[in-house]
């Protein structure tokens, strides 16, 4: 058994990464593919999926050629990517990522004066990233023609465990919080009380199993082309940031922890259903408790956007650090809305843009790099804050694991604005070993989520402490004031940009 060895499949929005980890939790080889979204609209963000499987497929060779004995294949993915299949299983249509907002509108106007009952069950916002059946119905209404053509929805993790060679089309609960067809309190089920809103074919749904279900084996076409071995049990997985509460042994409500990629959470750990309607509230891997997830869009992916649209010559996340250390506290003066592609906690808002705000003749491009890491700082700030006021959670520390949690400026900017301690992860791959621990487990080499020898991501001697320099936390205290009032000034400035 402890020379078994459980993969991870972390499949996000920029990258899908492969990891193989031992029974200690110890990672023994690494693969990873860039993927890319295609945005054909400011509300149209997509991934092809067959390149998708493509590459993914690629880096699990990669990683096979290195390490024997592969045991278990688990998934973490990012949330939620609806994938339609025909009755093949093969894709009707690009798969739609959780960036995507082309059905806010239809789903606010079905809803009408019911949209608080709806809240209410699911204990999630109704918006295209927390309730996916609502963009099922918008496709009924827009195309039906592809809709008679999809025989079967999985979400992203779904999707690939067919492609190694499932026969079983299944979602895990992780990702059914966020349908909008679920009653979050209750156990993990269809809710036919909310599904009655939505106008499609609901046989089209596929079963909600758990996480640690076993949907299937490698087949032996995909043996060939990934060199798993054919029969290696095949395990659901969940959400990409479940698997990370998984891996960081999140079970205490007084605890959270911080995933920093192109998105940016922090989450919080529920014993009892005790929802706020401006975080995304999720069934934990752990049954019987919950997640909450205080969760901005673009915080990361700012940086990749600075990168390769605003300043592709520099194309250097290193560079970009070296720019805001040019920089001083409080950006001379400028503040960034962080809102590339809508945002999520905790205004909820598909139609919300970014911002710079205060830009004057004297600000160079160090003060506006800077400005985009405090302001996305700023942005956990509210969530924190909200926390605090409803369920008493005071943080002294706070864990992050992601790529993101490399970048130290960062770091130490987020410490600062938030006055919490900061930990980073051993390995930046937090999703991946929760997704391999899950895997493992449902593969029958843990007894179950609760074994004492199940791993958890540790932690590196360095820690981040916040700047107690009065005069930095004055200009912080100062311009978080002013950023946390920013957004109900420009919002219908922003609607009407984004409503051309």
């Amino acid at each position: 058994m402890k020379d078994s060895v459980y993969l991870g499949i972390d499949a996000g929005s920029s990258s899908v990464k492969v990891c193989a980890f031992n029974f200690h939790g110890e990672l023994l080889a690494k693969s990873s593919r860039d993927t890319n979204i295609i945005s054909k609209s400011l509300k149209h963000h997509e991934i092809e999926l067959n390149d998708f499987w493509v590459k993914t497929a690629d880096a699990i060779k990669e990683v096979t050629e290195q390490v024997d004995n592969i045991v278990s294949v688990s998934f973490s993915v990012a949330c939620p990517t609806l994938v339609l299949l025909d009755k093949e299983n093969q894709p009707v249509m690009n798969g739609i990522t959780y960036l995507d907002g082309r059905s806010e509108e239809f789903i606010q106007q079905t809803l009408g004066d019911d949209i608080i009952k709806v809240r209410s069950l699911s204990c999630n916002s109704p918006s295209p990233s927390a309730c996916w059946v609502g963009t099922l119905a918008f496709l009924q209404e827009k195309q039906p023609e592809l809709m008679r053509k999809t025989n079967k929805v999985v979400l992203l993790n779904g999707y690939l465990s067919l492609k190694l060679g499932s026969q079983k089309a299944a979602i895990d609960p992780t990702q059914a919080s966020y349908s909008g067809a679920v009653a979050l309190a209750r156990s993990p089920k269809w809710s036919t009380e909310l599904l009655k809103y939505w106008k499609f074919n609901h046989e089209i749904l596929s079963p909600i199993y758990q996480c640690t279900s076993v949907v299937g084996q490698v087949s032996k076409e995909a043996a060939k082309k990934t060199g798993l071995k054919e029969s290696t049990p095949i395990i659901l997985g969940s959400a990409d940031t479940a698997a990370a509460a998984f891996a960081v042994g999140l079970l205490d409500p007084e605890t959270a922890f911080e995933s920093t990629g192109t998105s940016g959470v922090i989450t919080f750990c529920l014993e009892e259903p005790n929802f706020d309607h401006r975080f995304m509230n999720r069934y934990h891997i752990v049954p019987n408790q919950w997640l909450a997830h205080g969760a901005m869009s673009t915080t990361g992916g700012t940086f990749h956007w600075l990168n390769q649209s605003v300043w592709p010559e520099i194309n250097n996340h290193e560079q970009l650090e070296k720019f805001s250390k040019s920089s001083t506290p409080g950006a001379n003066g400028l503040i960034y809305l962080p809102y590339l592609a809508g945002e999520r906690s905790p205004i909820w808002d598909v139609n919300a843009a970014g911002a710079w705000i205060g830009l004057r003749l004297n600000h160079t491009r160090n003060d506006m790099v800077r400005a985009a890491f405090e302001g996305t700082a700023y942005g956990l700030k509210q969530i924190l804050n909200i926390a605090n006021e409803k369920w008493g959670v005071i943080l002294d520390e706070l864990l992050s694991v992601g790529g993101g949690s490399r970048n130290t400026l960062w770091t130490q900017i987020k410490a600062d604005i938030l006055q919490v301690e900061y930990n980073i992860s051993q390995t930046s791959d937090a999703a991946a070993f929760g997704a391999a621990m899950v895997g493992a487990t449902g593969a029958g080499y843990f007894c179950g989520i609760n074994d004492p020898d199940l791993p958890i991501i540790r932690t590196e001697d360095i820690a981040f402490k916040p700047n107690k320099d009065k005069k930095i936390q004055d200009i912080y205290n100062k311009h978080f004031n002013i950023y946390d009032g920013l957004y109900p000034l420009l919002k219908e400035t922003m609607h009407s940009l984004t409503n051309k």
